[in-house]
């Protein structure tokens, strides 16, 4: 019966595979998009079914059994099938609600064989991809094939965060100290936006990431190329590379027009470390360690450690909520973010604007 009954009720709803966005929805660009959106309209119109029932049923009831003068009305009292009916009905109702939602959501959990994995790492506040099968590590953005199963294997750094990416109707919770999973296939060549759906601190709105889905003839040479693309660079082609690539993780704390934020601001950041004009919690100033027999003997080291050792000189000011990015970002990488420091006004305009592509040309 209650096959029957679930079956009836996805006949409700009549949206269609890739419909486009609605008042209620956004477009449906994955291959559970469409199941998820039945469900929903399942839901919404029985809500309708209900609210405009109840609604008239009231207002019948107190037109029917409204006082009149001082007679005194008497009412039903009771009736037995009356109320087995607005109880056995809401009941199978609910079952099948639960039926429909629950083979969706275990439909979500496990992902078919042979799905291309992500693995995706949240911290405060940005989403790292990284891609085992062509080495690529990816920074707010998430390029995938379409008509591919894709399953993202999550975990974060800190605190719990939240994968969710509308088009697509999936989500998942990312959390601390171990994995989550959640698959999808997606069924447009576009850009669509991930959000992260758990609230993880002061900078939790702007914890978004673009998912490019790509044709899969262009899936390949675009991973090699992401792989690759700055180890045959040269120093002169790093800053460029690092400012498009590389700052997408540290820009929800560190801004380029020196205005305030979570941590300290690009600008001007190579000039104070090279000038040890920066002081930390700790009572020491960065002039008292640069220099020969000193713990940083040039400034890059400073830089260095800072990316790999945030917690060890924390800048006055600030709270030091910044992760390591060890093991993260390659030796030849964070070469890049120092020469990005050293000409980032090469980089930007006055109003702290990336200027550049990846490739050195301006942007236009």
């Amino acid at each position: 019966m209650f096959s029957i009954l679930t079956s009836l009720l996805a006949t409700i709803a009549t949206t269609t595979q890739g419909a486009p966005a609605n008042f209620w929805l956004p477009k449906q660009a994955s291959t559970v998009a469409q199941s998820v959106d039945h469900t929903f309209f399942v839901i919404t119109w029985i809500c309708y079914v209900f609210f405009f029932g109840i609604t008239a049923a009231l207002i019948f009831f107190m037109i029917k059994y409204r006082r009149k003068g001082h007679d005194v009305v008497q009412g039903p009292t009771h009736n037995t099938a009356l109320e087995l009916t607005w109880t056995i009905i809401p009941l199978l109702l609910s079952i099948a609600i639960f039926v429909v939602g629950m083979r969706g959501y275990l439909n979500l959990q496990q992902a078919p064989e042979g799905s291309y994995e992500v693995q995706v790492t949240g911290q405060k506040w940005a989403w790292t991809f990284e891609h085992p099968t062509y080495g690529a590590t990816q920074v707010a953005e998430l390029t995938v094939p379409v008509n591919t199963p894709v399953r993202l294997l999550m975990t974060s750094n800190d605190v719990l965060h939240s994968v969710w990416i509308p088009d697509f109707r999936v989500k998942m919770d990312v959390i601390p100290g171990r994995y989550t999973s959640l698959w999808f296939e997606a069924t447009a060549v576009g850009e669509y936006t991930l959000n992260c759906t758990e609230y993880c601190g002061k900078d939790h709105s702007k914890m978004i990431a673009t998912v490019r889905v790509l044709p899969a003839e262009e899936f390949e040479p675009t991973m090699v190329k992401l792989a690759s693309e700055y180890e045959d660079m040269t120093v002169g082609q790093l800053p460029a590379y690092a400012i498009n690539r590389l700052y997408n993780r540290c820009q929800s704390c560190h801004s380029l027009d020196g205005s305030e934020n979570t941590g300290p601001s690009f600008l001007g950041l190579w000039d104070r470390a090279k000038s040890g004009d920066v002081a930390f919690t700790s009572g020491e100033k960065l002039s008292d360690l640069l220099g020969e027999a000193t713990t940083y003997e040039v400034p890059e080291n400073y830089i260095r450690a800072s990316i790999l050792d945030p917690q060890k000189h924390i800048v006055q000011g600030y709270l030091g909520s910044m992760p390591s990015f060890q093991g993260q970002l390659k030796d030849k990488q964070i070469t890049a973010m120092i020469e990005m420091f050293k000409h980032l006004s090469e980089l930007t305009d006055e109003k702290g604007n990336i200027t550049v592509n990846p490739d050195g040309t301006p942007r236009q």
